[in-house]
C-alpha cells in the first residue's frame, strides 16, 4: 500500500509539473487547467502466482494444449492459435487449500497482458469454481482433484476445451 501511495502522490505532482510546463512553453495553453483526474492509480501489471504450471509467451505459436486445460482464450494475434489455460496456473506451488483465478494466474509478463482482461478472468474464475466444487466433493486439496471430472463439468457448462 505504501508503494501505491507513493506512486499516487508522485503521479499527481508530475501532472501539476507537466501542466506548469505547458502553460509556460506551449502557445494556447496559458489558461489550461486540470479538470479531472482518476481517483486512484490504476495498476495494469501486478504480482502473479508462482503456480504448478504457467502460461508463457513461448507456448503461443506452438498451440500447446495443457492436459489440465480449463479453458481456451483467443490469441492476442490472429497469426497464432488460441491459447490453452491450465488448471495448474491457478494452483500455488506450495500452498494448499487455495485457487488463484483472475489477474493472479501464473503466467509470464507477456501472457499477463491479456490474461488480466475480464473475459479471461471469467474463464479462470469458472475453472476455479468448478475445481473447488470437485475438491470439496472428493475431500481433497485442489491440486489433487480429478482433472477429467473438472473438465467434464466445464464441458457440460459449455466451456470450450481442446484437451478433453
Amino acid at each position: 500500500v505504501d508503494d501505491l501511495t507513493t506512486v499516487d502522490i508522485r503521479s499527481h505532482e508530475a501532472m501539476r509539473n507537466i501542466l506548469a510546463f505547458y502553460r509556460e512553453h506551449a502557445p494556447g495553453f496559458e489558461q489550461a487547467f486540470l479538470m479531472l483526474s482518476g481517483p486512484q492509480i490504476g495498476v495494469r501489471h501486478t504480482r502473479r502466482l508462482a503456480g504448478v504450471s504457467r502460461v508463457t509467451r513461448a507456448q503461443w505459436p506452438t498451440a500447446m494444449v495443457h492436459p489440465d486445460e480449463i479453458g481456451v482464450t483467443p490469441s492476442v494475434n490472429p497469426k497464432w492459435p488460441n491459447i490453452s489455460v491450465p488448471l495448474g496456473s491457478l494452483i500455488p506451488e506450495s500452498l494448499d487449500g487455495l485457487l488463484a483465478p483472475g489477474r493472479h494466474v501464473a503466467c509470464d509478463r507477456n501472457s499477463h497482458g491479456f490474461l488480466r482482461e475480464i473475459p479471461q478472468c471469467w474463464l479462470t474464475g469458472q475453472g476455479a469454481g468448478v475445481a473447488a466444487a470437485v475438491a470439496v466433493k472428493m475431500r481433497v486439496q485442489p491440486r489433487a482433484v480429478d482433472v477429467a471430472d473438472v473438465q467434464r463439468r466445464l464441458l457440460a457448462q459449455g466451456v470450450l476445451l481442446r484437451s478433453a
